[in-house]
């Protein structure tokens, strides 16, 4: 039996329409990769899922990915390369493509080694290398907080660490060019603490000193005064730190038990800057301040 003409007609215009409402909602990423290259490719994945895999174009390194609307994270390698790129949370509207901006892709590969340990371990504990200005590459780390990236070439590096619920840190890496090198990272858990400004990266305290009565000269009195608010900032600004926890259940304290660790954060107290100092009734205030991340902070103290 063949069908009618008007059949075929609706049929014809059912299949455009579908095709049509499909087309509208669809989607895409595109961008550029430089400097332009053969091989490299392009991969959009869903919950840790790959969902389509695109080459980049090896004259111009542009590349286009037509997908459904979501959130994405896209993954950049190169045969050449030693970094695959991350791109993560790329939203892909109805109807819209997402342009990236270019994506830098390391040339050379090397044979140096970059590993670690991330507290905290577990899912959304995040570890990305920046190399010469850039971010080359991106990994979450394992259940056990283990990170690695190989076949790096030699250099200076910019390690970052970030996990939900925590703040996060950055370390400086110089890397030779057949070295193994291991840095671990603990981040502090973010809390409300007097003195302790999570945003800035920073812990503050004050002290005072009050000028004595039985100074010799008066140049005397402003020193002793002076001494005796140092000493009180410092013994305030270990009692912030101390109330720092490294996870939920766990606060600065608990190292302190371990000798080598109350030694180091002794001396890491004391390395702090005076950021104030003013006379008041009868004596001194002074105001001090450490840091908590970076290449002189808290997290060095606490990190194997």
């Amino acid at each position: 039996m063949h069908s009618s003409p008007v059949k075929t007609v609706l049929l014809m215009c059912c299949i455009l329409l579908a095709f049509a409402c499909r087309s509208k909602q669809e989607g895409g990423i595109e961008g550029t990769v430089d400097p332009p290259r053969s091989g490299v490719q392009v991969t959009a994945s869903r919950s840790g899922m790959a969902v389509t895999t695109t080459a980049a174009n090896a004259q111009d390194g542009k590349f286009r990915m037509a997908l459904t609307p979501g959130t994405y994270d896209v993954s950049v390698t190169s045969p050449s390369s030693p970094f695959p790129v991350m791109l993560a949370g790329i939203v892909v509207d109805p109807g819209s493509t997402a342009k990236l901006s270019p994506v830098q892709v390391a040339q050379v590969a090397g044979n140096a080694v970059l590993t670690g340990t991330v507290s905290p371990a577990g899912s959304g504990t995040k570890v990305t290398l920046f190399y010469e200005g850039r971010e080359r590459a991106a990994a979450e780390v394992t259940p056990e907080g283990k990170y690695e990236f190989p076949s790096l070439p030699a250099g200076n590096y910019t390690l970052q660490a970030a996990a939900p619920g925590y703040a996060g840190d950055t370390v400086e890496v110089r890397l030779a060019g057949d070295q193994k090198a291991s840095q671990n990272i603990r981040l502090l858990y973010v809390t409300a603490i007097d003195g302790v400004d999570w945003n800035r990266g920073t812990v503050r305290a004050k002290g005072r000193g009050m000028y004595p009565p039985n100074a010799t000269n008066k140049t005397v009195m402003h020193e002793l005064a002076r001494r005796a608010a140092l000493s009180e900032a410092e013994r305030n600004l270990l009692r912030s730190v101390e109330l720092i926890k490294v996870d939920q259940a766990h606060d600065v304290r608990s190292f302190t038990s371990k000798p080598s660790y109350s030694v180091r954060l002794q001396g890491f107290i004391q390395g702090y800057k005076t950021i104030g100092e003013r006379e008041i009734d009868g004596g001194i205030e002074v105001e001090l301040e450490i840091p908590l991340s970076g290449a002189n902070g808290l997290t060095r103290v606490l990190s194997d």
